[in-house]
């Protein structure tokens, strides 16, 4: 008896050790040297990324899961890694710049199963990204993703707390940021994107995600550790109009069914060493897909004075403040006076299902405006407009 629990120990040693000497290791590095992205391919597949020394994710595993029971990242066997730089720009014509520098170092890593991984090092940040090559479509029960921290650090986090129709994944994403340890998250709560943890000051790592496309955006949760740990919403099946929204009432047992052969989201770390740097970060328009957008000669991007922000709180007026022509003039006048292209009016002027009934005389405030050279944005629910498009749009064509 001794002689098999020993056999079976030196045998379960033996793949052990053989499995450990299986994963291949491979490293990029952002262009100015000081980020690291560290990947381990084997009976799993992780990622790390460091910081001058920091460990701002430690190894963290990752993987897509497929309905035939194929795991893109389990005993992940590699036919050829690819690396490459890129030094070049982007035209962003309606950004709050005029161009923005895309400067990167990538590592692409192909495996057998007809998948790869992207991996990206910016002076910034780092990215990973799927890729599939398979024929036909394919149906993705779960994704994997992990964000693994060194410490019990300090988070901000946006929870989920509006559940209407007892659906979890229902929100408005307007929640206030909770500033907590990555312990105290509860976790049956979810947080959306982005997030952001102290990993030590000055240092910060925001969690985003970038090129979202037919596919279910992530939430965050608790992972097992100093962890957060990605969620995907399961694809609805059933839905229904509940006031102004529109609720899933059932889901399938799978997050999405697309094309086999497609690129998946990013999935980000930004790394900033002072605070004003994530004000300047660009990115997500980094990692967009290029717009398909070639006249951009209707848009006109601007700052403008929200209704909704303070609650149409105007004060010392010889008025009453409310939805009405007086209070929108009274934005109107800010905006002019202080070199704001536009006001909102939000929810609140017509019937939240019928816009023909309108409670405000919004030509007069659109007449008023245009003489300050002030622009107005209408707000509606996706709803309503649905339910006369072509006749909402000529009225409002003429409003304009």
């Amino acid at each position: 008896m001794k002689l098999r629990v020993i056999a079976l120990l030196w045998l379960t040693c033996s793949l052990s050790a053989a499995m450990a000497q299986s994963a291949k290791t491979y490293q990029v590095k952002s262009p100015d040297g000081k980020i690291s992205v560290n990947i381990s391919a084997g009976s799993t597949v992780t990622w790390a990324v460091n910081h001058e020394g920091t460990e701002i994710i430690t190894p963290s595993e990752i993987s897509i899961t497929l309905d035939n029971g194929d795991v893109l990242g389990k005993n992940a066997a590699v036919k050829k890694a690819t690396a490459s730089s890129t030094n070049s720009t982007i035209a962003t014509p309606i950004y709050k710049k005029t161009q923005v520098q895309d400067n990167f170092n990538q590592l692409i890593i192909n495996f057998k199963g007809d998948y790869s991984l992207i991996f990206r090092a910016y002076n910034d940040g780092a990215a990973y990204r799927f890729v599939t090559a398979k024929k036909g479509d394919i149906t993705i029960t779960n994704e994997s993703a992990n964000f693994n921290f060194k410490d019990d650090d300090k988070a901000f986090l946006p929870f989920v707390n509006d559940y209407r129709n007892k659906d979890k994944f229902t929100t408005s994403f307007e929640s206030h940021y909770d500033n907590i340890n990555l312990s105290a998250i509860k976790k049956d709560t979810l947080a959306f994107l982005p997030v952001l943890v102290d990993v030590g000051s000055p240092k910060k790592a925001v969690i985003l995600e970038a090129d979202l496309q037919d596919y279910p955006g992530m939430y965050l949760t608790r992972g097992e550790g100093n962890s957060l740990h990605g969620v995907f919403s399961k694809y609805p099946t059933e839905e229904a109009v509940l006031r102004i929204n529109y609720v899933v009432n059932k889901r399938a047992d799978f997050i999405a069914k697309t094309s086999g052969t497609r690129s998946f989201p990013w999935l980000v770390v930004v790394i900033s060493t002072e605070d004003k740097q994530l004000a300047d970060n660009d990115m997500m328009q980094k990692l967009a897909e290029p717009s398909q957008i070639t006249d951009y000669s209707w848009i006109k991007p601007g700052k403008v004075a929200w209704d909704w922000w303070n609650d149409w709180n105007v004060s010392h007026v010889d008025f009453k403040s409310g939805i009405n022509v007086p209070t929108y003039k009274y934005y109107t006048d800010f905006a002019a006076a202080n070199k704001l292209e536009y006001i909102i009016i939000d929810e609140g002027w017509s019937d939240d299902w019928d816009l023909n009934k309108a409670k405000l005389d919004v030509q007069a405030v659109v007449d008023y405006a245009k003489q300050k050279n002030v622009g107005v944005i209408l707000w509606s629910t996706w709803y309503a407009i649905s339910r006369d498009v072509e006749g909402l749009m000529d009225k409002f064509e003429k409003w304009a």
